[in-house]
């Protein structure tokens, strides 16, 4: 009776050790999920942060560089066709430029490249901060009439998802959407009709 005893209770061991594996896998698995890239609609400033204080009369094109897609066992990324249709849609929106001319061909070229995208690994709060080299360009003579790095963040708890993925992935979005606000904040502030002289670009910084 004693040895049978014993093996029960080393079953019964065995199988809260394997019971408490496989919740473990359970909620690791939630928590992992698939990566989703950054969605171009959820980067698109809208609303009052949209509103731009000077409207340019003249037509823009925008192209992108330096984003990455994302993989199967990667973390989110931010493409460069999902960052450029967000930028031409935000421009769109803020009514910054007459038109948006999608790929080459307008009066102004706006170019954006990503720097750095640093994206946490754990946490309950995820931040990411994002660095991208901002320059507009006269398409008439190529004077390159403003240039800046802009540097953003953006921030998503578990208030906002649970799954980690999916909170990466809104902390990604809310970095780019900061980052295409202050991008185009700084444009609004031009005199795109001054002199070249007046309008040069500043070094990046």
């Amino acid at each position: 009776m004693i040895a049978s005893a014993a093996r029960l209770r080393g079953w019964w061991r065995a199988l809260g050790i394997a019971t408490g594996l496989a919740t473990s896998v359970a909620i690791v698995s939630g928590l992992v999920g698939c990566a989703a890239p950054a969605g171009p609609q959820a980067m698109v400033v809208q609303g009052p942060a949209a509103t731009a204080p000077r409207q340019h009369p003249s037509s823009v094109s925008v192209t992108v560089l330096g984003g990455a897609e994302t993989g199967a066992l990667d973390s989110s990324n931010i493409g460069n066709a999902d960052l450029q249709n967000a930028i031409e849609a935000s421009i769109r929106e803020s009514r910054l430029f007459r038109e948006v001319l999608h790929g080459r061909g307008g009066q102004y070229e706006l170019a954006v490249s990503v720097i750095q995208l640093n994206k946490p690994t754990f946490g309950t709060t995820f931040t990411v901060e994002l660095e991208a080299g901002w320059s507009l360009t006269r398409g008439s003579d190529r004077t390159v009439l403003w240039r800046k790095v802009v540097k953003s963040s953006g921030t998503s708890t578990m208030g906002e998802a649970f799954v980690g993925v999916t909170r990466l992935r809104l902390a990604v979005e809310a970095a780019a959407r900061s980052n295409i606000q202050q991008g185009l904040a700084d444009i609004a502030t031009l005199d795109l009709q001054a002199t070249p002289e007046i309008a040069a670009a500043a070094p990046l910084k």
